[in-house]
């Protein structure tokens, strides 16, 4: 391996940032690995992390084939839970280019496009003056910029970035952040500058205005979120320009910087046509982007713009960072080396490239000119890279007003936000509709598809074997009863949560793996009491009866105001909901281990069914699931939000998926809401030839089992 303190690179007048020692890039290339043993004490509530206390774990694939593998997974991931798979149906774009301007060497025109049927990306297009193509194309998106799009200052000027890649004979399209300049139709945050530009002179503006926020929280369900609209429009603007007869659509690269970075790095995960990707000042390993639009709800849970950047290998990247930027000040010795480590598998360190500024957080005349060189040398530009960078860039004012809709004034057939957002939920649940399966070898394949991207929604693992640690802590036998209790932990996972057993067989039927809430009480009666008496029916009449705690219980959770300290928490941590999944996963792995030949029932009471339902459905090796609903109705949007508020969990089928992958064993149901709609499950399970699989007392309560087994 190449000497990773020789990655940077320093423009003139700056300085390579070598502060960081390699053994912290050692730490943190490390990070994924583990030590064998369980913690004193479970740690997961004490490693929440988020944009602004962030903490890199990577493990750095050893093979190209570890490499390409966990590409595909991220990726898969990373469409998840931005709301993009199934990908939605691609409207036609009915493009709009008018108002072209020509200036020197380049020509500018506004333009919009519809990336939803009714909803507009919006932004400029520059072109070379003259020539026919093909030409290669960029994607420029702006980041939180005062003026969005339309920003010309001395630390950046994204008017000026695509007027040089222009004379340098790029195609180059400007899009609008959503809620920015031009594209009005949904919001951004309230904290975002949303004041206008008009010919190079600023309009006035009043920062005290009441602006909306990007919060829908039924839409998340169905996957519509900002940061997943900022991927979409992304996407979309890919398949604008390479319908332009005049580009070459096997040249596109992407560039932004900030926000406009964190954009850049969404298509390098999201989009295989991207070639060639400048993303600037944004990737760190001590600091992630820390706006709603760059955090969709478990987007960062095991991700980090530092393996995003990775897994673009071999394709060509540079990597623009600043001495004075809170995301990338150590970059060529902190973040580089890793990174470059991906590359070398390939035997592709010379594809990707660190420019070191001196300056702050900035895409200033120094790093376009990087970005320009590279650019041209990727993409093969007709013309050289332009060496006299400027920034301001001088002269727009001539460009007269360059935005869409200065009178804010949309097109007849455009729909109003809410419109939008009701599009896509009815578009979702139709393309969920016809995903169905409507026989048994097509539930088995939806199993496979819709199942594995819920699991990975939900952010769980079926973990091996071989990762599950048992402790034993202490043994005794009470009335010829034997009661154990023991530790269970993923290796390395931070994870320390207990299970409590008891067995009066030496060879029991089955065992019985019991989720309960912590407030129900554990297997002992109160004051000394013993057994409860339905537990020690169980154990008499020779099952194995084992009680869940940790997560899955209540015994272990992280503290409401402790997860709202943080920004977007759910963006980089499991909560309460998704570590009681991952328990009760851990701990039916756990008695597949210790006994591997015995049937395993699984039963949820209470407010523990629903996590006892989607565990038994990723776990699929139960021989019967009794779930108890709680009186609720997770069928209703309005209750599911309170149940299991994961972003895009209605894209993927949520309880449905999960009661369809249960039916393939048997499953009961108990205790529900007088809303749930229990007949759909019925004719689901009728049309799959599954109905004496399936077993509703809906109407019941579930109290240990003692009538069921």
């Amino acid at each position: 391996m190449n000497n990773p303190l020789a990655v940077g690179e320093t423009v003139p007048g700056g300085r390579a940032m070598l502060l960081v020692s390699l053994a912290l890039v050692a730490v943190l290339a490390l990070a994924g690995r583990s030590v064998a043993g369980l913690p004193v004490e479970d740690a997961r509530a004490s490693r929440l992390i988020d944009a602004d206390h962030f903490e890199l774990r990577i493990k750095i694939p050893e093979t190209v084939a570890e490499l390409e593998s966990r590409r595909e997974e991220l990726r898969q991931k990373f469409l998840l839970t931005n709301g993009l798979w199934p990908m939605p149906a691609k409207c036609e774009l009915n493009p709009v280019i008018f108002d072209e301007k020509q200036g020197d060497g380049f020509r500018v025109a506004k333009v919009y496009f519809e990336s939803l049927p009714g909803y507009y990306v919006t932004g400029n297009l520059y072109r070379p003056a003259t020539g026919d193509g093909p030409f290669p194309a960029i994607v420029c998106p702006h980041g939180h910029w005062t003026y969005g799009r339309l920003t010309n200052g001395e630390t950046g000027s994204i008017p000026g970035r695509c007027i040089d890649l222009a004379k340098m004979g790029f195609v180059v399209i400007s899009i609008d952040m959503v809620g920015f300049n031009d594209n009005f139709q949904l919001p951004h945050d309230h904290q975002k500058s949303r004041a206008q530009m008009k010919a190079d002179k600023p309009l006035p503006y009043e920062p005290r205005k009441f602006r909306g926020v990007f919060d829908f929280p039924r839409a998340r369900l169905y996957g519509l979120s900002l940061a997943g609209l900022h991927v979409w429009n992304m996407i979309r603007s890919v398949d604008f320009l390479t319908s332009l007869p005049e580009v070459d659509d096997e040249r596109i690269g992407a560039t932004g910087a900030s926000g406009g970075a964190s954009q850049t790095l969404f298509l390098m995960a999201a989009e295989p046509r991207l070639k060639v990707a400048a993303p600037v000042n944004i990737i760190g390993a001590a600091k992630h982007p820390g706006c709603r639009c760059e955090n969709a709800p478990g987007c960062w849970v095991d991700i980090s713009t530092v393996e995003i950047a990775g897994i673009f290998a071999p394709k060509p990247l540079i990597l623009l960072s600043a001495t004075e930027d809170p995301w990338t000040n150590s970059f060529p010795t902190r973040e580089m080396p890793i990174i470059k480590r991906y590359y070398e598998l390939y035997g592709a360190a010379d594809k990707v490239k660190n420019v070191h500024i001196e300056g702050v957080h900035n895409y200033n005349a120094a790093s376009r000119a990087a970005v320009y060189q590279w650019f041209a040398e990727q993409l093969k530009s007709p013309r050289p890279a332009i060496r006299d960078v400027r920034s301001p860039f001088p002269g727009l004012a001539a460009l007269g007003d360059l935005r869409v809709f200065p009178d804010k004034i949309l097109p007849e057939q455009a729909k109003n936000g809410l419109e939008v957002i009701d599009d896509w939920i009815a578009a979702s649940e139709r393309e969920l509709q016809a995903r169905w399966p409507k026989n048994r070898a097509q539930l088995d394949l939806f199993c496979e598809e819709f199942g594995g991207n819920l699991r990975r929604l939900l952010q769980v693992e079926v973990p091996r074997a071989d990762k599950v640690i048992i402790e034993k802590l202490d043994s005794q036998v009470l009335g010829g009863i034997i009661h154990e209790s023991m530790a269970v932990g993923r290796d390395g996972a931070g994870e320390r949560f207990s299970l409590e057993l008891v067995s009066s067989s030496p060879a029991p039927k089955g065992t019985l793996v019991l989720v309960r809430p912590e407030w129900r009480g554990g297997m002992f009666q109160p004051d000394g009491g013993g057994f409860k008496p339905a537990l020690k029916n169980l154990a008499v009449r020779d099952y194995r009866v084992i009680r869940i705690g940790g997560f899955a219980s209540g015994e272990l959770r992280i503290p409401r105001k402790t997860w709202e300290t943080f920004s977007w928490p759910e963006a980089y941590n499991r909560s309460n909901r998704l570590e009681a999944i991952q328990d009760i996963l851990t701990a039916l792995v756990a008695v597949r281990k210790q006994w591997p030949d015995q049937p395993i029932i699984l039963a949820g009471m209470s407010e523990s069914g629903l996590p006892v339902a989607f565990a038994g459905a990723v776990f699929g090796r139960c021989e019967q699931v009794f779930v108890d609903l709680h009186r609720t109705d997770p069928g209703y949007d309005g209750e599911l939000l309170e149940l299991l508020p994961v972003g895009s969990l209605k894209r993927v089928g949520d309880f449905r998926t999960a009661m369809l992958m249960l039916m393939r064993n048997r499953v009961s149901l108990f205790n529900a809401s007088p809303t749930f709609d229990g007949q759909w499950y019925r004719d689901q399970a009728a049309r799959l030839g599954l109905l004496e699989n399936i077993d509703f007392r809906l109407d019941e309560k579930l109290n240990w089992l003692n009538g069921q087994l």
